[in-house]
């Protein structure tokens, strides 16, 4: 029979419900510029869910477990650009026009407009001294990646992959202030708006810290699910997911990769594809990136599937989430672990 309007009503709601994520609570009033090495999950309050699980596994000091040296920039310099500028204030305006839930040219043009207002803000001069001053000391001045890490992204039903902004091998305090502003600036991406939209987060509530992090010159990288996203019935089985050079297209869906399932009980690997494209990227001597040609070959060796699954698999235990999405980059034969979060979708 055909459902009456109560019922629809119903539907809709518990459909409304399931989509909705509650946000971690933002501490917006801590400057502290905190190294990874004193960081851990409750520090999500103010360095965002990135920093904060990266922080957590960081301090667990799990032999076999490499993560890049990094601090990070609490969401207190986020607001404090915003209020210097006046920028809170058009956000304010803009979030309560009745044309920004229901006119999308028009939401789209203000927040282009809006992007704009912040990356041209000036950043005060104090701040990014304090920030360079701690890349140079406690980094050893070598070009970094400057990454986002919202208390919107990494979360139990909302990953946010691909929402917000990273720039990467940022050298020299110059080029570290736009990194800053890039990044605080890509909360207001159309795309990520749109997505915390559809789920329910309330805008107002968004806030954005930024992890900073030496820069690893990455030989091939990707993403690792920690379990077999082809046959949910094998409890062995690891998706892993690579690409020569640095990691964003991976991240970000432009190329087909190399990928494999590796079985965790007996280093078993069952081929699904092989990467071939001949480009790769890699850091640019004098900042930024650059593409030059791919080695070609195997990425993935049993040998190389093996180290990654088995530093996962130490970590996994420090999370809530049975199925975690990991990124990874590969040094020669080093293995880092830049990003861990829920899997959504298990």
């Amino acid at each position: 029979r055909e459902a009456s309007p109560a019922e629809i009503a119903d539907w809709e709601a518990q459909k409304a419900q399931a989509k909705h994520v509650a946000l971690p609570a933002a501490d917006t009033g801590d400057p502290h510029l905190a190294m990874l090495t004193r960081m851990r999950a409750k520090d999500v309050v103010r360095y965002g869910t990135k920093a904060a699980n990266l922080g957590e596994i960081r301090t667990a000091n799990l032999p076999g477990v490499n993560i890049p040296d990094g601090f990070g920039v609490p969401f207190f310099y986020y607001v404090r650009h915003m209020k210097q500028h006046g920028l809170d204030a058009k956000v304010e305006a803009m979030l309560s026009d009745a044309r920004f839930p229901t006119d999308a040219a028009w939401r789209r043009a203000e927040l282009e407009t809006l992007r704009k207002a912040i990356t041209e803000a000036p950043i005060d001069p104090k701040v990014l001294d304090v920030i360079y001053r701690r890349v140079r000391l406690k980094l050893g001045g070598r070009g970094v990646f400057v990454r986002s890490s919202t208390n919107a992204e990494d979360l139990p039903g909302f990953n946010g992959a691909g929402l917000y902004d990273t720039v990467a091998n940022v050298v020299g305090r110059d080029a570290l202030g736009v990194a800053l502003r890039t990044v605080w600036a890509s909360l207001w991406n159309l795309r990520a708006v749109e997505e915390r939209s559809a789920f329910g987060i309330d805008h107002r509530q968004v806030f954005a810290a930024v992890l900073v992090q030496v820069g690893v010159k990455a030989t091939a990288a990707g993403v690792l699910v920690s379990t077999n996203l082809y046959d949910r019935s094998d409890d062995d089985g690891f998706t892993i997911n690579a690409k020569w050079g640095l990691g964003m297209r991976v991240v970000e869906g432009q190329k087909i990769p190399e990928q494999i399932i590796f079985d965790a009980t007996n280093d078993g690997t069952k081929i699904i594809s092989r990467a071939d494209d001949p480009i790769m990227l890699v850091f640019d001597e004098h900042g930024g990136i650059k593409e030059m040609q791919a080695p070609g070959g195997v990425i993935l060796t049993e040998a190389r599937a093996k180290r990654l699954v088995t530093a996962v698999r130490l970590f996994m235990p420090l999370f809530t989430a049975k199925v975690l999405d990991v990124e990874w980059v590969l040094e020669g034969e080093t293995m880092w672990i830049v990003q861990a979060r829920p899997y959504v979708g298990a």
